[in-house]
């Protein structure tokens, strides 16, 4: 007889060419002629059609464009020349900077510390503390000159070092220069993307084959080349923070601090020095009942009788043997701080240059031709 359509209106043939339409409500109407059934059911299809248009397919993104293999070759070579670049004015900029803090460094040791190491009171404590401990001290107890070593490692640092690092330090600069290493590269890497026209879904794509920082450890931290194509700074990001306070070392105090070798031989001259004015080296405990009282100390080891007049004729040998000391120590320092990859202020432009090495050589390049 009928059927309800979707729009809740039923159709019932009565008559080959009449329709009678009962809507929801009951109302009867009644149309003629199959055209009007035909566009009925065309106006039902195209709303049903509508609503299901409102559900998307997923948009799948297309791949990298593929970049050619002598267009990669040139990319690759270039990209090789880019980090050779940026980590030669990196090396130029720390070499500066680190020269222009050993400059304060060395003024201070000749206006501050050796004045204040052969000053006359410096040279009476230093030889009160070291015959009254060498008349108390065990057999096997370190030796003054260990000791005094120490102190005078902790005098280097607060006289020298501390007031040298004000304006910049080492840790500064070695952050610095690994700044304005990826600051370099990443200009020059944005540079070779438009000289040879490569897409830049392309070229993330193989950079990212290629690494930037990768240290061990239990949480292995990478990053890859890719990182620097569109940014210039990577501070925050978890394996450049990481790499930065690795490379913290060359700020630490016993790692600037002159060298504990020369500080020894410094210490063992004074202490002989003073140690010989003794009279007797008595026993620690004989020793200490004959002191009693500091005036005792001094008039019983006879370090009253090193006078100003004597210290004064002793000034000059002593200053220039610590003179002579720190400035081996210092050449040390600079060597530690300059030469050395793994803890020197250059370590975080080695690695990450290195890593680049390693990428575009070893993994992805093996007939690349580097332009010496």
């Amino acid at each position: 007889m009928g059927r309800l359509s979707a729009a809740g209106i039923r159709i019932v043939r009565d008559f080959p060419e009449q329709f009678i339409i009962l809507t929801s409500t009951g109302t009867e109407r009644s149309m003629r002629g199959t055209g009007f059934l035909i566009a009925s059911f065309a106006t039902m299809l195209s709303a049903l059609i509508g609503c299901s248009s409102s559900v998307r397919a997923p948009v799948v993104a297309e791949p990298a464009p593929p970049i050619s293999a002598d267009v990669w070759r040139e990319v690759r070579e270039e990209i090789w020349t880019a980090s050779m670049l940026a980590q030669s004015e990196a090396d130029t900029h720390a070499r500066q900077a680190m020269r222009e803090w050993m400059g304060r460094v060395r003024a201070l040791i000749d206006t501050e510390f050796i004045p204040w190491y052969s000053g006359y009171w410096t040279q009476q404590w230093i030889g009160v503390k070291a015959g009254w401990y060498e008349m108390n001290r065990e057999d096997e107890e370190e030796p003054v000159e260990h000791y005094l070593a120490q102190y005078l490692q902790e005098q280097f640092y607060e006289l020298v070092l501390e007031p040298a690092s004000v304006e910049s330090d080492p840790q500064t600069i070695s952050k610095q220069t690994a700044a304005l290493y990826v600051r370099l590269l990443s200009d020059q890497l944005r540079c070779i993307r438009q000289t040879y026209a490569v897409p830049s879904q392309s070229l993330h794509h193989q950079l990212r084959q290629i690494p930037l920082i990768a240290l061990a450890g239990a949480k292995p931290t990478t990053v890859s080349l890719s990182e620097v194509v569109d940014r210039s700074d990577l501070a925050g990001v978890p394996a450049y923070d990481a790499l930065i306070d690795h490379a913290d070392s060359p700020g630490d105090p016993e790692n600037l601090s002159a060298d504990n070798r020369y500080m020894e031989f410094v210490a063992e001259d004074s202490v002989a020095r003073h140690l010989e004015k003794l009279p007797v080296r008595a026993g620690g405990g004989a020793a200490a009942t004959l002191v009693g009282e500091a005036l005792g100390l001094f008039i019983s080891v006879g370090i009253a009788a090193w006078t100003a007049a004597a210290h004064e004729q002793e000034k000059p040998e002593i200053e220039s043997q610590l003179k002579g000391a720190l400035d081996a120590a210092l050449e040390d320092m600079w060597r530690s701080l300059m030469e050395d990859r793994e803890l020197g202020v250059l370590y975080p432009v080695h690695h990450m240059s290195r890593q680049i090495d390693t990428g575009l050589f070893a993994a992805h390049a093996p007939d690349l031709e580097v332009p010496f």
